[in-house]
């Protein structure tokens, strides 16, 4: 997986978090290969954190902007952040085993990107649109 330095999605609001993801990602797949259980683990514990934080801010603008397509999108970050937990458990209870090793180095950062362009992008735009048509949609976290 190779670090992406400008936007992807060109809404800064998206690609700062989705920087940090794949940051974190790449992190967590250098521990794993190295076999430290430890440092995998921490770092899982903040990929997780930073995910679930970007997830429930993507909640929130899907339902501010009438998302047609949430219900798919919040089911995909249901089973991401599954995922996540499950890796972080076998971690802690078997370090790092073959399977912990090939998610990690194989289907983490597949999933990470296959969901910024399939299912980010799509709400990116949609946001964009939304943002122009009405004025009160803004992206900043309601208090």
């Amino acid at each position: 997986m190779t670090s992406f330095r400008g936007p992807i999605l060109d809404m800064p609001e998206m690609d700062s978090p989705h920087r940090e993801m794949v940051a974190r990602a790449e992190e967590l797949a250098v521990a794993a290969r190295s076999r430290n259980a430890k440092k995998a683990a921490n770092l899982l514990d903040e990929l997780l954190e930073t995910t679930a934080f970007h997830f429930a801010q993507e909640d929130e603008w899907m339902d501010r902007t009438s998302y047609p397509d949430r219900v798919a999108h919040r089911t995909a970050h249901d089973l991401f952040l599954q995922d996540l937990h499950a890796s972080a458990l076998e971690i802690r209870a078997a370090g790092i085993t073959p399977r912990v090793l090939e998610w990690a180095c194989g289907r983490l950062p597949q999933w990470i990107r296959f969901h910024m362009e399939k299912n980010d992008r799509p709400l990116a735009r949609h946001i964009e649109r939304a943002t122009i048509r009405r004025t009160d949609v803004a992206l900043e976290p309601r208090s």
